[in-house]
């Protein structure tokens, strides 16, 4: 499948991803302490609502656009919601605001992101989204070769979010094994790894060797807005974490139902398990 953000910004998926994400970073913020944050597969920053690539594929309006406006939804996702109003202050739903964007706006004085993205035309949006600061540091690089070149970080804390375009056959797989040799270099770290959810079969099997490779505390979350297939649409995704924040599992038990309820395209749900 062919995952490249700007055609599905704002979906289903972002929903369940970016919230998780904050929580995240909302949970490394309670230390004093310093941290880093690598996005391997960042993409572009920011997402235009009214461009070709939403345009052609509207998933936002299935996605975020259910949500938008609605006070009544648990903390988890209201978080989520305050931070995607940032991005659009007037209160009109035209930018959906991407992984680099909602960490940068996360971050304190002390704290660092890393961000990378290998397609240069997606870079250059990149660098033109995102602000010029001391703590926010772009690469144009492979994201598999930057998860061996830039853990452990100074910092000694922080977050690494794999989310790539799943545009090989066998990335489900290479996420495995790259996590796992991440974990050698920074075993402590948190990890949030977004998937597709279309083959369940492929998901334990990854998951397993993730596991295999010395991730001892977990957590997965599964949202699914009407029945997976390994073909077709994508219709569910996952995210599996590693050291996971506490807490987590407790804000996605309340967010989920209401979520795959808001969501629903057909027969939806949901779905967490952890060790």
């Amino acid at each position: 499948m062919n995952y490249r953000h700007a055609f599905h910004a704002g979906n289903h998926a972002d929903v369940l991803k970016h919230a998780v994400l904050l929580f995240c970073l909302d949970a490394l913020k309670r230390k004093p302490t310093p941290f880093a944050v690598l996005d391997t597969h960042a993409g572009v920053g920011a997402y235009d609502l009214s461009s070709d690539e939403a345009a052609r594929s509207p998933e936002w309006q299935s996605g975020i656009a259910r949500l938008w406006g609605q006070d009544d939804l648990p903390p988890l996702v209201t978080r989520y919601l305050a931070a995607v109003h940032g991005a659009n202050p007037d209160g009109v739903l035209r930018t959906y605001p991407g992984s680099p964007a909602l960490i940068d706006d996360s971050l304190r004085d002390g704290d660092v992101l890393d961000a990378c993205e290998f397609h240069g035309d997606d870079f250059a949006s990149l660098k033109s989204a995102m602000r010029k600061s001391a703590n926010v540091r772009l690469h144009e690089r492979d994201g598999w070769q930057a998860l061996k070149a830039l853990l452990p970080p100074s910092q000694k804390r922080g977050l690494v979010l794999i989310d790539p375009p799943y545009e090989e056959l066998d990335e489900l797989a290479l996420s495995a094994r790259a996590i796992g040799e991440a974990l050698r270099r920074f075993s402590h770290g948190m990890y949030l790894w977004w998937r597709p959810l279309k083959s369940q079969s492929a998901l334990a099997a990854a998951d397993a060797e993730v596991v295999a490779h010395g991730a001892r505390e977990t957590l997965r979350a599964d949202l699914w807005i009407n029945t997976p297939t390994p073909t077709g649409k994508l219709v569910g995704s996952s995210v599996f974490l590693i050291n996971p924040p506490f807490g987590l599992t407790e804000a996605l038990r309340e967010a989920l139902p209401a979520l795959a309820e808001r969501l629903a395209a057909g027969k939806a749900g949901f779905r967490i398990s952890s060790k």
